[in-house]
């Protein structure tokens, strides 16, 4: 993957060194995070119990705005080939037509999850663009998006609505998708993909990268407080409602959760039961669907998937399988993942 040259920076040791990220390898603090965000989705998925000080929960508001997060990572570390916008548009283009493509798909499985992959099609489309734009920039976009949102899905719910009642259930979809969305929108999305590009910015510019740790627990702080005020009943907000305290909460959760953990891991540090699983992000996803829709259509029709089983096998499943498919196909593209390689093909054309 092609990255622009970043400015050099000092570590913990004082040394100079470039931010971390390779022309064709992966950063791997970045692909453990993806598979620290992997667990937390099985917990939010599955979950039967909010845990000791209700901290189980915290993963409903984390998991999805993360993920968007790390669209905007992404696009910082590899949408900057030498051919330009235009070619970089076509790789994110086809990996937001893949996503589409699975999202559909999975949608028809039946299990009881809300497919996020439609939504984070349109966030990875326009990454390519977003990584190109001031800081100054994102931070106005951002802001935008946040204050606009929960004006948009109050205004446009009705134009979903009747666009279901006459039948046009494409219309009625990306009324959903961009404005409306239950769980998920690209409005909200957005923020938090302009958020992971400034804070990767924000590393690569940095002298030590414990600044970035306490600027992430600075915010994790501040969002502490805010759920301190929810659970005293001062203020209410709820995953996945989209309303600005919500947003706000996520935003403060992601920046402190990510930033500590870039912030404190040491540069290309590599667990690969994480990072080897946050390499294959999609792949696992596609089998976390598989398993839940076979638990609730054949193994245990009627009940619900919350257990901690589940998340047991679901995190078992999603650290081990990657590593065998690792181990069985190490000729790269194609050891990325079942779907990442054959997506790394088509998307390599356009280098």
């Amino acid at each position: 993957m092609a990255t622009r040259s970043r400015a050099s920076r000092r570590g913990r040791s004082g040394r100079a060194r470039r931010a971390p990220a390779s022309v064709r390898g992966r950063d791997t603090r970045v692909d453990s995070l993806r598979g620290l965000v992997l667990i937390a989705m099985f917990v939010a998925h599955c979950a039967p119990s909010p845990g000791p000080l209700r901290l189980f929960n915290l993963t409903e508001f984390a998991t999805a705005p993360l993920f968007a997060l790390l669209i905007g990572i992404g696009a910082e570390l590899g949408d900057r080939g030498s051919r330009g916008l235009p070619a970089a548009f076509v790789r994110a283009g086809i990996r937001a037509a893949v996503l589409v493509a699975l999202g559909l798909w999975l949608e028809t499985w039946g299990a009881q999850v809300d497919i996020v992959l439609l939504y984070l099609a349109l966030p990875t489309l326009l990454a390519p663009l977003l990584a190109r734009l001031p800081v100054t920039a994102l931070a106005g976009v951002a802001t935008a998006l946040w204050a606009s949102a929960p004006y948009f899905m109050e205004s446009f719910g009705s134009k979903a609505a009747e666009a279901a009642v006459r039948g046009d259930q494409v219309g009625a979809r990306l009324w959903n998708v961009v404005f409306t969305g239950t769980h998920y929108r690209l409005t909200t999305l957005l923020v938090f993909t302009c958020i992971g590009i400034i804070l990767w910015r924000a590393m690569s510019s940095v002298r030590l990268n414990w600044h970035i740790a306490a600027a992430g627990a600075f915010s994790l702080l501040l969002a502490a407080g805010l759920m301190l005020a929810k659970e005293a009943g001062r203020i209410d907000f709820e995953p996945y409602s989209g309303t600005h305290l919500e947003v706000a909460f996520c935003a403060l959760l992601v920046v402190g959760i990510s930033g500590v953990w870039l912030g404190l891991a040491p540069d290309h540090v590599d667990i690969p039961l994480l990072s080897v699983a946050g390499a294959m992000t999609l792949s696992v996803y596609v089998v976390q669907i598989g398993y839940l829709a076979w638990y609730v259509r054949s193994y245990a029709p009627g009940r619900p998937d919350d257990s901690w089983a589940n998340v047991a096998i679901l995190t078992a499943l999603g650290v081990v399988l990657p590593l065998l498919w690792r181990s069985a196909v190490p000729r790269e593209p194609l050891n990325k993942g079942p779907i990442e390689g054959p997506t790394a093909v088509l998307t390599r054309i356009f280098h």
